[in-house]
C-alpha cells in the first residue's frame, strides 16, 4: 500500500514538472472547432466566438501556450485527432466508441436535450406523441441515437442544429430535439423565441468536454489542471454570466467546495499514514490548500459585494439609456427616473418619490392609462404623442406603457418608456410629400381625359348658338347640359386641388359615400389607362368624422397601390379595383379591394414599418404613414391578403350624425 501511495505522488510530481516543461515550449495547441454550435463555438461575421472560445483561451492562457483554431466539424473530430491534424477538439461528448480511440477532459459545461414546438401546437405533450407528427434533430448525435431507438418516430435530419431548427421554424417540421443551450440560442437570434414552448427539458444529460488524442493523458492533465484553475479564480463565473446571464452558479461553486475538500481529506489521510517523516511536509500541503480556500473565499465574497452594489450598476445602465425610462408603484409614486427622461421633461430635480401627476410628461403620457394597466394588464405600444417643454421646445415622441412584475409574475409597478422621434417624422413628412408629387402627376394624367369630355360638349353648345339661339329645345339642352358640364370639371378640379395643398388638421362631418365617389371620379380614368376597370360601392347617409384631406391622402395612396398591384401581377385578364363603404355595427367601414399579387404572412407582418416595400422604386412609407393619418382620426386599419389573390384594406371609424356621435 505505500509503495502505491509513493508512485501516486511521484505521477502526480512528474505530472507537474512535464505541464511546467511543455509550458515553457510555448508550442501553440491546434484546436479544432465546429462553427455551427452556438453558443459555445461559431462564427459571426468572419469572427470566432463562443463561451467554450473564451474557456479555452483563458485554459491556454494558464498552460503558458498559444492557440490555432481549425475549423473541424465535429464528426470528424476524432479522425483528426487520430491522423494528429488537431490536439484537441471542443465540445465532445462522451461515448463507448469514441473512447476507444481518444481521451475526454473533464467536462467544461452541462447542459440537456430538450423537446421544442410551437406554443399553438396542441398535438404534442411528450415523447409519447412525437409518433404523430414530424421532428427535425440533426444527425449523428445523442438525441439522434436515443431517438431511433424508439418505434415509430418519423423524423427530418439535418446536417446542423441550425438547420433542424429552420426545418421547425418554417413549418416543414412539427417538433425539434436537440440540446437547450443551442435551442435557445437559435430562436432568439431569429427573434421568435416567444412563438416555441418547451415540452421536456431534461430528455438527456449531455457533458461537453475538450477531447485529446488517445493516451495523451499528460495533456489532458493539464487542460484539466488549467481548467480547474479557471473555475477557482472566478474567471469561469465571468464568462459564464456574459454568455448565459441570469442563471445561477451556485451549485457550481458548492461543487467545486466540495471537490477541494474531498481533496484535502485524501491528501490528509495519505500524509498521516506515511507518518511522523513526511509531518512537515504534511504541514506545508496543508498550508497550501488553506490558502487556496482563503483565496476561494475571498473571491466568493467579492462576488457578494458585487450582488450588493447591483442597484448602482442598474442605475448607470438607466442613465447609460438614450431612451426616456421611468417606473410608477401601485400608489402612483416614482420609483425610478433615469436621466434621459429628465432631460426630456425638463426638470433637474430628482423626480423619484414624487407622484406621476406631478410631473407634467408622465401625467400626459399616462391619462387614461394607467388604471387599465393594472386592471386588465393592457399593453400600450408604439403610441405616438406631442409634447412640449417648459421652455418651448417641441418633441414627437414614441412611448411604451406596459406592467411591472415581481418574481411572483404579479404586476407591482409600470414601466414607461419613450423616445425623441421628431427627426423621424420629418423625414416620414419629406418622403410623404414626395409620394404626393408623384401620386399628384398620375392623377393628373388620369383626370385630363375626364375634363376634355365635359369641355368638348360645352364647346359644341357655344358654337351652336349662333344659329340656334331661338331654338326652344336648344336653349332647354344648353341650360341642362352646360352647368352640368361645368360642374363636373368643377368637381374634378376641385378634387385636385384639395389633394395638392397642405392643410392643418381639421376634422368635421363628412358623408363616406360621396367622398369616396369624389376619389372614384380622380381616378377612374388612371385605372382604365392601366387596363382596369374600377367601381365604387358606397351605401348613403353614413357620416363619419375626420379630415377630409388627410382621409383623402390615405384613400388616394390605398388606390394606387392597388393599381400597382394588379400591375405586378402580369396576367391578362380584366381586374378591378373596388371601393366601398358601409356600415358595420356602430362603426362606417371604407374598403379598398384589389386583385393584385397579394401580400405573403411575413410581408403582411411588415407591411407597416416605415421603409419595407416590395415595389422597385417605392420608399416604403407608405402604408406607414397611411396608418399614422387613420390613428390621427381616430380610426383602424385591417388588412386581408392572400399571396396571388389580392388585398383588401378596411378603415373603421365610428358613425356619427351629423352633429354629434352616436
Amino acid at each position: 500500500m505505500m509503495k502505491g501511495i509513493i508512485v501516486f505522488l511521484c505521477f502526480i510530481l512528474v505530472g507537474t514538472f512535464s505541464m511546467s516543461v511543455s509550458a515553457e515550449t510555448g508550442e501553440p495547441l491546434r484546436v479544432g472547432y465546429d462553427p455551427e454550435l452556438p453558443p459555445l463555438h461559431f462564427n459571426d461575421d468572419g469572427v470566432r466566438k463562443g463561451f467554450a472560445i473564451d474557456v479555452m483561451d483563458e485554459v491556454a492562457e494558464r498552460m503558458g501556450r498559444s492557440i490555432v483554431y481549425i475549423e473541424v466539424p465535429r464528426r470528424e473530430g476524432v479522425a483528426f485527432l487520430e491522423n494528429d491534424t488537431i490536439d484537441v477538439m471542443l465540445s465532445g461528448y462522451f461515448n463507448d466508441e469514441d473512447a476507444r480511440s481518444v481521451e475526454f477532459t473533464d467536462d467544461y459545461i452541462s447542459t440537456s436535450v430538450g423537446l421544442f414546438v410551437h406554443k399553438s401546437n396542441d398535438k404534442v405533450d411528450g415523447l409519447a406523441d412525437l409518433g404523430e407528427v414530424i421532428t427535425a434533430l440533426e444527425r449523428d448525435t445523442l438525441e439522434y441515437e436515443f431517438l431511433r431507438n424508439i418505434r415509430g418516430i418519423r423524423y427530418h435530419t439535418a446536417s446542423t442544429p441550425g438547420s433542424a431548427i429552420d426545418l421547425l421554424i418554417s413549418g416543414r417540421a412539427d417538433a425539434f430535439v436537440g440540446n437547450m443551450l443551442t435551442a435557445d440560442y437559435e430562436l432568439e437570434r431569429q427573434g421568435v423565441r416567444d412563438d416555441y414552448k418547451t415540452i421536456g427539458s431534461y430528455l438527456l444529460p449531455v457533458e461537453y468536454s475538450m477531447v485529446v488524442q488517445g493516451e495523451n493523458y499528460l495533456l489532458m492533465d493539464q487542460i484539466n489542471r488549467a481548467l480547474r484553475d479557471v473555475r477557482g479564480d472566478g474567471t469561469y463565473n465571468d464568462l459564464y454570466e456574459n454568455w448565459f446571464a441570469g442563471e445561477s452558479e451556485l451549485a457550481d461553486q458548492l461543487w467545486l467546495i466540495i471537490q477541494i475538500i474531498g481533496t484535502l481529506l485524501i491528501l490528509t489521510l495519505i500524509l498521516f499514514l506515511i507518518g511522523v517523516k513526511w509531518n512537515r511536509q504534511l504541514q506545508r500541503e496543508v498550508n497550501k490548500k488553506t490558502n487556496v480556500l482563503n483565496q476561494l473565499n475571498q473571491s466568493l465574497q467579492h462576488q457578494v459585494e458585487q450582488t450588493q452594489s447591483s442597484d448602482e450598476f442598474k442605475k448607470q445602465i438607466l442613465n447609460s439609456s438614450p431612451r426616456g425610462i421611468a417606473t410608477v408603484d401601485r400608489e402612483g409614486m416614482i420609483t425610478s427616473f433615469n436621466k434621459k427622461a429628465g432631460e426630456m421633461a425638463g426638470i433637474k430635480e430628482d423626480a423619484v418619490s414624487m407622484h406621476y401627476q406631478d410631473v407634467r410628461i408622465l401625467n400626459q403620457l399616462l391619462k387614461d392609462k394607467f388604471e387599465h394597466v393594472f386592471d386588465s394588464s393592457r399593453l400600450y405600444l408604439g403610441e405616438d404623442a406631442e409634447w412640449k417643454r417648459d421652455d418651448g421646445r417641441l418633441y414627437f415622441l414614441r412611448y411604451y406603457v406596459y406592467p411591472l412584475y415581481d418574481l411572483d409574475k404579479k404586476a407591482t409597478g409600470i414601466i414607461v418608456t419613450f423616445e425623441d422621434v421628431t427627426e423621424e417624422k420629418k423625414l416620414r413628412m419629406q418622403m410623404f410629400e414626395q409620394e404626393k408629387n408623384q401620386a399628384l402627376g398620375r392623377v393628373v394624367a388620369g383626370i385630363a381625359h375626364e375634363i376634355r369630355n365635359p369641355l368638348t360638349s360645352i364647346k359644341t353648345f357655344v358654337e351652336l348658338i349662333p344659329r340656334k339661339y331661338d331654338n326652344p329645345r336648344f336653349q332647354q339642352e344648353v341650360s341642362t347640359y352646360v352647368p352640368q358640364e361645368i360642374e363636373r370639371v368643377n368637381t374634378l378640379i376641385e378634387g385636385l386641388i384639395d389633394y395638392a395643398k397642405p392643410k392643418q388638421i381639421n376634422k368635421e362631418i363628412m358623408e363616406a359615400g360621396s367622398f369616396l365617389e369624389e376619389c372614384t371620379i380622380l381616378f377612374k380614368r388612371t385605372a382604365i389607362n392601366s387596363g382596369f376597370d374600377m367601381v365604387c360601392e358606397a351605401e348613403k347617409d353614413l357620416y363619419i368624422e375626420a379630415d377630409e384631406n388627410q382621409l383623402k391622402q390615405v384613400v388616394i395612396n390605398l388606390i394606387l397601390n392597388g393599381i400597382d398591384a394588379m400591375t405586378m401581377s402580369g396576367t391578362k385578364e380584366q381586374k378591378t379595383l373596388r371601393l366601398a363603404a358601409f356600415q358595420k355595427g356602430r362603426q362606417v367601414v371604407i374598403k379598398v379591394e384589389d386583385e393584385g399579387i397579394g401580400m405573403s404572412k411575413e410581408e403582411k407582418k411588415q407591411a407597416m414599418e416605415p421603409f419595407f416595400t416590395t415595389k422597385a422604386k417605392g420608399t416604403g412609407l407608405g402604408l406607414a404613414i397611411v396608418q399614422q393619418y387613420v390613428r390621427d382620426n381616430n380610426g383602424q386599419l385591417m388588412i386581408e391578403s392572400k399571396e396571388g389573390r389580392g388585398t383588401s384594406v378596411f378603415l373603421a371609424f365610428d358613425r356619427v350624425e351629423r352633429g354629434y356621435q352616436t
